[in-house]
């Protein structure tokens, strides 16, 4: 059996210390809004469609915050590859085509069950920028107050 590799543009958007995810339809585990790119799509051409088709919004500053890989969410003999980008909504998301639920978890204590990735990689990227954000201002900081730009 072969492994494969599953490459996925993912949003981090955030409200203060919690993160957007989403679960798709017969999905157990929460994963980030995006997708894969289709044909010649850059990274924010994909983010740009994929939002629009799974929640009904746009988004607004995007930032490139790196490369994350872990075992692909309830898919055998794979791992997923996400390129992340930090970014705020434009309108108000609500589940459409495969979405069935969309929450806001704890980047510091996540409430839902999520995709390995996330749970791995990102989210303590997310914390350690938190903490450098922080520790650079003297005083704890809300990622709201500094805008999602901050965390790379």
């Amino acid at each position: 059996m072969s492994y494969r590799w599953i490459t996925k543009v993912g949003l981090a958007a955030l409200n203060g210390e919690r993160l957007l995810v989403v679960r798709k339809r017969g999905d157990k585990l929460f994963i980030l809004p995006g997708g894969k790119p289709e044909g010649a799509e850059s990274d924010l051409q994909t983010l740009s469609r994929e939002l629009k088709e799974e929640l009904g919004c746009a988004f607004r500053f995007p930032s490139y915050a790196g490369v994350f890989s872990n075992h692909a969410a309830g898919v055998n003999n794979a791992a997923v590859v996400v390129r992340l980008y930090c970014g705020e909504l434009a309108g108000e998301p609500a589940p459409m085509a495969e979405i069935e639920e969309i929450g806001w978890v704890s980047i510091r204590k996540p409430e839902l069950p999520l995709a390995p990735s996330i749970e791995k990689g990102i989210l303590p990227h997310l914390r350690k920028r938190l903490r450098r954000i922080g520790n650079g201002l003297g005083q704890q900081t809300k990622l709201a107050d500094q805008g999602s730009l901050q965390l790379v």
